[in-house]
């Protein structure tokens, strides 16, 4: 009840529209610079994120998550400046979703063309596993129209609404600076890469074995099937082979074939024992 009664209050009611005043133009004034900062943030991290040449996977994978963020901060910005246009009713509902409708100009037209790729991007990076198996081709396609979206908002943000100060112009500016700064280190990091890739291939080149024609194979195993006449075949003296020791001691006279020596000795003389009555 103290809230209502304070909300009931002139001053207090005067104080709450004021302030809501106050916000709705700063929106009306900052939404869309924001939007193009945070675009421009995306476009700038997007491209730095896939840069082989100067940051390490560690530093990548961080600046996957700064493109990420600021594609969501910009997604943000972008639907507060459509809502803050449509309810000052600076542009039609419609023209927010389809350009060239509901009377609006060029430059309004270009920022409807800008909010309807960045969409699309956000889809497609929020769909990335579903193209990654299939028509991974299509998703790079889809996702690149960031390179058109960004353009085409910074055409817009210079050309549609009041005449801009010099420091939007400047902040225009530099974001088109460090945007074309980043792909330049890009295009090169790309250059680099495919010179590296011509290296190798005429590297694997001149180390491949030369193709064998059939006419010189044919040559070489008639070559090898003519027999020489240069060299002699080598003799073999046959010469005595040496008499094993089991051949030593199966020898006539040296015992039973296969015993050793002291088989063949005769062995003791039996012994008589004298009878008694006998003449021993």
């Amino acid at each position: 009840m103290s809230s209502v009664a304070l909300l009931a209050d002139p001053a207090v009611g005067a104080a709450s529209a004021g302030a809501a005043g106050r916000m709705m133009a700063f929106l009306d004034h900052f939404a869309g610079v924001f939007t193009l900062l945070s675009l421009t943030a995306v476009v700038t991290c997007g491209l730095a994120a896939t840069d082989r040449l100067v940051l390490t996977p560690r530093l990548r994978v961080a600046v996957q998550s700064v493109h990420r963020a600021s594609a969501v901060a910009a997604l943000g910005f972008l639907v507060t400046h459509i809502a803050v246009k449509v309810v000052e009713r600076h542009a039609a509902p419609q023209t927010a979703v389809v350009p060239f409708t509901g009377g609006a100009a060029l430059a309004a037209s270009l920022g409807t063309i800008a909010a309807d790729l960045l969409a699309l991007i956000m889809a497609t990076g929020v769909l990335r596993g579903r193209f990654a198996g299939s028509r991974p081709w299509l998703w790079r396609v889809l996702h690149s129209m960031a390179y058109v979206c960004w353009p085409i908002s910074l055409a817009h943000g210079l050309t549609a609404g009041r005449k801009a100060h010099a420091w939007v112009l400047w902040g225009y500016g530099l974001c088109a600076a460090l945007v074309a700064l980043v792909l330049l280190v890009r295009v090169l990091s790309c250059l680099g890469r495919h010179r590296t890739l011509s290296r190798r291939r005429r590297s694997a080149k001149a180390y491949r074995p030369a193709a064998v024609r059939p006419a010189a194979l044919a040559a070489l195993s008639k070559r090898s099937a003519r027999p020489s006449t240069g060299v002699r075949p080598l003799a073999w003296a046959a010469r005595p082979v040496p008499p094993t020791t089991a051949a030593r001691r199966s020898a006539p006279g040296a015992g039973l074939p296969g015993q050793p020596k002291h088989a063949a000795r005769p062995g003791p003389r039996p012994l008589y024992l004298a009878q008694p009555g006998g003449s021993e």
